[in-house]
């Protein structure tokens, strides 16, 4: 998926090069415009009415709209719905451009009638799969090692049955092996509000890693086997209330095993003289989401809490222990095309010893303080603080590229931003590791970076950044930083 990423990357270079602008670049943040002509004090909404929508059901739609037909408004309080409704609908990840627009209606004129215009994304995605084993792509580049590659397919179906559903199917091949299927419901009521998603699947590698030295991954390979086999299902219960708070429980059942030379050089693996895990958990997370944008946000808010409970003393083998992990982002306009956005993310361990292979700390997926991504501090907690500040170099701006006739794809958004940066974290571990140089040691980094923002939710990133130690680095990433 690395390469794959690189190559869209130059591709949509080459289309912000190639594609004209249109005749109207004076667009808004948001990328197109929301227009009403009524003068009126108080607005009555009237019609509404869709367009666009070929494959999306008008229900889905209706439901990220803060307003209905028949409500009396004022015109101020109007225009702000219309915005948040749009941000609503983009939000959803089912359309790159999304109108709206007002008018006096003929027949009465005390009624303002509403028009939708969206542009629907494409939706079904089966990409072919050829991705780096490693942990990222900048741990990958120190050994170039191309044995460590998967291949195969990952099949996804956003918006299945034009209702927001989602149904992915992974056949992952090569040094790592993965199959997955995953369908989401999101409503199942007339309401809205509650959803369902199932989750089955199994992996085996021949790779893993067993300890942490010099803060970074030890790995272990079976040359005539796998290291590591699991079997996985997830059953998800989902409530949505509103528009911006999100909740979600559930219960997952997982199965490990692992070959037995891993016990005995590192008997801390798992908990227990058994080179095998088998436990239930119960996930519970909720969402409260102010922000403008998912993929980019530049205003807003967004605040998260996920709590995991481990073993529910069902299974001999399984841990025992929970997890409270919290995020909060706040993004601010600042002045004219200067924004600033801060993070903070911890992380709280209770109950018995985690197992190696189960602890987390800082240097995983998104959590990690920037300059130092090369290396991993385990431990059961931490803290974690990042800050950007971003000064956009290119407004956004749309684009159409003649030669490509289908709308889903010949109508783009992109944008650059410049940024400075400055995360401190802080992992605790209960178990001292005598080669860590940032386990229970004050991390921190800073630096600039460049970012690209276009649409299907893309971002790529480099950054230039320098850690608490001094070292330089260049580093790709691929999702917003913050």
């Amino acid at each position: 998926m690395i390469k794959l990423s690189l190559i869209f990357c130059f591709i949509i270079l080459s289309l912000c090069v190639l594609a004209h602008n249109e005749t109207d670049n004076k667009v808004d943040k948001n990328h197109d415009s929301i227009s009403c002509a009524s003068d009126e004090i108080k607005t009555v909404v009237g019609e509404i009415r869709l367009v666009g929508n070929k494959k999306t059901v008008d229900r889905i739609i209706f439901r990220e709209l803060v307003f209905k037909k028949g409500d009396t408004i004022s015109r101020k309080l109007f225009q702000e719905l219309l915005v948040q409704s749009r941000q609503n609908l983009l939000n959803r990840s089912l359309f790159n451009f999304v109108d709206i627009g007002c008018s006096i209606n003929k027949e009465n004129p005390e009624l303002t009638d509403i028009l939708i215009f969206v542009t629907e994304r494409w939706y079904l995605w089966p990409l072919p799969i050829f991705e780096l084993a490693d942990r990222n792509f900048n741990i990958w580049w120190k050994t170039k090692d191309f044995s460590k590659v998967n291949y195969g397919i990952y099949s996804t179906h956003n918006n299945f049955r034009g209702r927001n559903e989602k149904l992915k199917l992974l056949i992952r091949l090569g040094y790592n092996q993965n199959y997955f299927l995953l369908y989401e419901v999101p409503y199942i009521t007339r309401k809205q509000n509650l959803g369902i998603g199932i989750q089955v699947g199994v992996s085996q590698s021949r790779e893993i890693p067993y300890a942490t030295q010099y803060d970074k991954h030890v790995f272990y390979k079976n040359e005539n086997g796998v290291a590591l086999k699991e079997i996985y299902t997830k059953l998800q219960f989902s409530y949505r209330l509103g528009i911006h708070d999100f909740h979600s429980l559930a219960v997952t059942y997982e199965n490990y095993r692992f070959a037995d030379t891993i016990l005995t050089m590192n008997p801390g693996f798992v908990d227990g003289d058994v080179a095998m895990t088998e436990m239930l958990s119960i996930v519970y997370l909720f969402k409260h989401d102010y922000r403008d944008s998912k993929a980019y946000p530049l205003d807003g808010h967004y605040f998260d809490t996920e709590i995991t409970k481990r073993g529910l003393g069902i299974f001999e083998t399984s841990p025992d222990y929970f997890t409270v992990k919290s995020t909060f982002d706040f993004y601010k306009p600042i002045w004219k095309r200067l924004y600033w956005a801060s993070s903070i993310t911890t992380k709280f361990s209770g109950g018995t010893n985690q197992p190696y292979f189960l602890t987390r700390g800082l240097g995983y997926n998104n959590d990690y303080v920037r300059g130092n991504e090369l290396y991993v501090a385990d431990g059961q907690n931490f803290g974690l603080l990042k800050n950007n500040l971003k000064l956009e170099v290119l407004k956004p701006k749309i684009s159409t590229i003649p030669w490509i006739k289908t709308e889903k794809f010949n109508k783009i958004h992109y944008a650059f931003y410049l940024n400075w940066l400055l995360d401190i974290g802080y992992v605790h571990n209960d178990h001292e590791n005598p080669t860590s140089r940032i386990q229970n040691k004050l991390l921190y980094g800073t630096g600039l970076g460049l970012d690209l923002v276009t649409y299907y939710d893309l971002v790529f990133r480099v950054e230039y950044s320098v850690n608490q130690f001094g070292k330089t680095g260049v580093y790709l990433q691929f999702v917003a930083p913050i």
